[in-house]
C-alpha cells in the first residue's frame, strides 16, 4: 500500500500565493505604465488591472512609492552594483586616475541596461509630463542608487571631488533621450534607426568617441597650463623608470 502523500504545510502555501500576488501587482503596475502613462498610475488601477483590493496593496507596499521600490528591485531598473562595480577598489582608482575611461565604462553599460527596460524609459518619459507620486518615487530612487555607487566607490558620483565629471554626465542624459526615441519616434537625424541593433550601436560608439574627445582635450589643457620644468622632470624620471625596468 503506497504511502499518503502529506498535505503541504499551511504557511508555505500562502507564501507562494503571496509570491504569485506581489508578481501580479508589478505586472499590472506595468501594463497601467504603459498604457496609460504615468498620470494614470494609480493604486486603484493598478488593483483593478491585478484584480486585488486597494487595501491589500497598501498591506503589501505602504502605498504607491513603496510599489515603485519594490517593482525597480524585482525588476533591476539599474545595472547591479556588483556588475556595474566587480572590483570596487579598482573602479575607484579608475576614477580618481583616469575619470574619462571610467566614465566611458559605466556609461555605455548603464546605456545598454537601460535599453533592455523598456518599463524604465516608459518613466522617464513620465518625468517630462510633471510631478506627482510616481515621478517622485522615480527620484528618490535615483538618489539612492547615487548614494550606493558613492559608498561603493568612497567617492562622491556628484561631480564636486572631480570637476572633470561634470561635463561627462550631460552623456547619460543624452543617451536617456536617445533612448525615449527609440521607443516614441526612432528616426534620428533623418538617417538613423534608433530602433534598431546596428542604429543603437552606431549611436554609442559616436559616444565613446565623444569621451575620447574631451579626456583628449583635458590631457591638452593640462599640458597648456603645466609648469615646463616640471614636466621635463616627469619625463626624465618616467623614461629612467622604463630603462631600469628593461635592464632588470
Amino acid at each position: 500500500m503506497g504511502s499518503l502523500s502529506m498535505p503541504e504545510p499551511v504557511e508555505f502555501v500562502r507564501q507562494a500565493r503571496r509570491v504569485r500576488t506581489e508578481e501580479a501587482i508589478l505586472a499590472a503596475f506595468e501594463t497601467v505604465l504603459v498604457r496609460d502613462g504615468a498620470g494614470g498610475v494609480t493604486i486603484q488601477a493598478v488593483a483593478q488591472e491585478a484584480a486585488v483590493t486597494k487595501t491589500l496593496i497598501y498591506k503589501y507596499y505602504g502605498g504607491m512609492e513603496g510599489l515603485i521600490k519594490a517593482w525597480a528591485h524585482e525588476r533591476e531598473i539599474f545595472v547591479p552594483l556588483e556588475e556595474l562595480f566587480p572590483e570596487p577598489s579598482i573602479a575607484a582608482e579608475m576614477l580618481r586616475s583616469d575619470p574619462h575611461a571610467f566614465a566611458k565604462m559605466q556609461i555605455i553599460k548603464q546605456a545598454q541596461h537601460m535599453r533592455n527596460h523598456p518599463v524604465y524609459i516608459e518613466l522617464c518619459l513620465a518625468e517630462l509630463s510633471g510631478s506627482g507620486p510616481v515621478v517622485d518615487a522615480l527620484l528618490e530612487l535615483r538618489r539612492e542608487r547615487n548614494l550606493a555607487e558613492s559608498q561603493a566607490l568612497g567617492k562622491s558620483l556628484d561631480g564636486s571631488g572631480i570637476p572633470m565629471l561634470l561635463p561627462l554626465m550631460l552623456l547619460p542624459a543624452a543617451i536617456t533621450y536617445l533612448a525615449m526615441r527609440a521607443r516614441k519616434s526612432p528616426l534620428f537625424a533623418g538617417v538613423v534607426r534608433l530602433d534598431t541593433e546596428e542604429g543603437w550601436n552606431s549611436m554609442m560608439a559616436a559616444v565613446e568617441q565623444v569621451i575620447d574627445l574631451l579626456s583628449l582635450a583635458s590631457k591638452l589643457a593640462t599640458l597648456a597650463t603645466a609648469d615646463q620644468q616640471q614636466l621635463v622632470q616627469n619625463f626624465k624620471t618616467s623614461l629612467h623608470e622604463v630603462m631600469q625596468t628593461n635592464t632588470a
